[in-house]
């Protein structure tokens, strides 16, 4: 499996505020590089939760692949988890966590991944660290549009 975490991101803005950009998937198709659509269904949302899956195509090294995902927005305790199953990973973890601190967000990222192919797996896990750190970019270019701001 291979694994990336990415800690203490800080930005300066309120925890709900950057949330909401990671929270909005169905937007993630004009931000990351590699997404190239998204659509939303089985949609539940409380007042502090909100289940969803979320159907992504990814555009990556000369192949299309699209896969499922659930995810769930915790407001209560500032998270998202986002999990797949289905081809092309045979598991697929990202966790985001955010924290407030002294009127700054801090934020932690994890992403797991293991493909059902070894000439997948291979193939990206030259490049998965790369890949994580792209991720991270990109929403932070997003949390711009916001007038967020990293420090």
């Amino acid at each position: 499996m291979l694994k990336k975490t990415l800690t203490k991101n800080v930005y300066d803005c309120k925890v709900d505020d950057l949330l909401n950009v990671v929270a909005d998937v169905k937007s993630y198709a004009d931000f990351i590089p590699f997404c190239s659509d998204t659509a939303i269904f089985n949609k539940f949302v409380s007042q502090e939760l909100e289940y969803f899956s979320a159907r992504i195509s990814i555009n990556f090294k000369f192949a299309v692949e699209n896969f499922e995902t659930k995810v769930a927005v915790n407001r209560k305790l500032n998270t998202i988890s986002i999990t797949g199953t289905t081809k092309p990973f045979k598991s697929l973890i990202a966790e985001w966590s955010f924290f407030e601190q002294d009127n700054f967000c801090e934020v932690t990222f994890s992403l797991q991944a293991s493909f059902n192919s070894f000439l997948k797996e291979k193939l990206v896990s030259i490049s998965f660290e790369k890949i994580a750190l792209k991720i991270i970019k990109a929403f932070e270019s997003r949390a711009k549009v916001y007038n967020l701001k990293c420090l």
